[in-house]
């Protein structure tokens, strides 16, 4: 099948859309790359480009990606958005509504798309692995705790009040224009990771902390699959039972006492953070990777 990537890219190696690429060539798909950040601001600009790569590669579906503006709208469109439709622009949403189908990551949003009229929605999640970024190493589990993440005010107050309270975490994150680290996070910051280098930490970790955004009920943020892909235990404040089971292949904490007696505990017996660590580790690499989550997809979409 041929298909017409059209997504914004970030300039980083590490983008995710690389990565779907990838996943659709390998399951014998013909894939082209449209990258959005590189047209023009103007709306019309954009639709008259996209139509001319639409007509040029005659693809047989579409696959949009929310993320830029774009007054756009064409048959055979597979609609993706990570995050629930009030956050995207009018036109973002009139593409999702008019799509033949909308792919989400949050299942809450399922219900949100069919309310505005999307005529069919699915939850793979989005996010996913490529196991090719994680292969295994025998790396030295040298931090304890990790966090990995944008580093906005509420998650430094959290993560500040875990170190106060002697939990032995470090910290890599952005810091957002005009946010400044806390004072007591300085020593255990250790600026950016992107990419590689968050696998890095995740590989040298033995817990790694998902703080999972306000606008993921049930999680799905690429944390929730990056942490046990690595290795490493994940520790998530809240986590999908039909992705992972609490307790036996990661661990859901509810608020700040909970997550300190929970690290405490998992530091402290090692063969029962292991057990998790590897069931967690299978069932990612097994189920949660973009081949599967690509794979399933086109099932869905044979039978529109």
């Amino acid at each position: 099948m041929k298909i017409l990537l059209v997504t914004p890219i970030r300039p980083r190696p590490d983008d995710p859309h690389l990565k779907w690429r990838r996943a659709l060539t390998s399951l014998g798909h013909t894939v082209k790359l449209v990258n959005l950040s590189r047209f023009p601001a103007v709306k019309i600009a954009k639709s008259l480009e996209l139509f001319y790569a639409r007509q040029r590669f005659k693809p047989d579906l579409v696959f949009f990606s929310a993320g830029r503006d774009a007054a756009w709208l064409v048959k055979k469109t597979v609609f993706f958005t990570g995050v629930a439709p009030e956050m995207l622009s009018s036109n973002e949403r009139q593409i999702g509504r008019w799509s033949r189908l909308v792919v989400v990551n949050e299942p809450a949003d399922v219900k949100a798309w069919q309310n505005l009229g999307a005529e069919k929605v699915i939850c793979l999640p989005i996010s996913a692995v490529d196991p090719a970024d994680f292969k295994t190493k025998n790396c030295r589990r040298d931090i304890k705790v990790s966090f990995v993440g944008t580093l906005l005010p509420n998650r430094q107050a959290f993560l500040s009040q875990l170190k106060q309270r002697g939990v032995p975490i470090k910290v890599w994150g952005w810091l957002p224009p005009e946010t400044k680290i806390l004072p007591e996070l300085e020593p255990v910051y250790g600026g950016e990771a992107w990419g590689r280098k968050t696998v890095s930490v995740y590989q040298h970790s033995l817990i790694g902390l998902n703080l999972v955004p306000e606008h993921l009920p049930l999680g799905g943020n690429l944390r929730t699959f990056e942490i046990p892909a690595a290795g490493a235990m994940l520790l998530a404040g809240r986590l999908n039972p039909d992705w992972f089971v609490s307790g036996r292949q990661a661990v859901e904490f509810h608020g700040l006492k909970d997550c300190v007696q929970k690290i405490n505990y998992y530091l402290n017996h090692q063969a029962e953070r292991e057990k998790i660590t590897n069931a967690g580790r299978r069932r990612c690499r097994s189920e949660h990777t973009y081949e599967k989550r690509f794979r399933r997809l086109m099932k869905h979409i044979a039978v529109l």
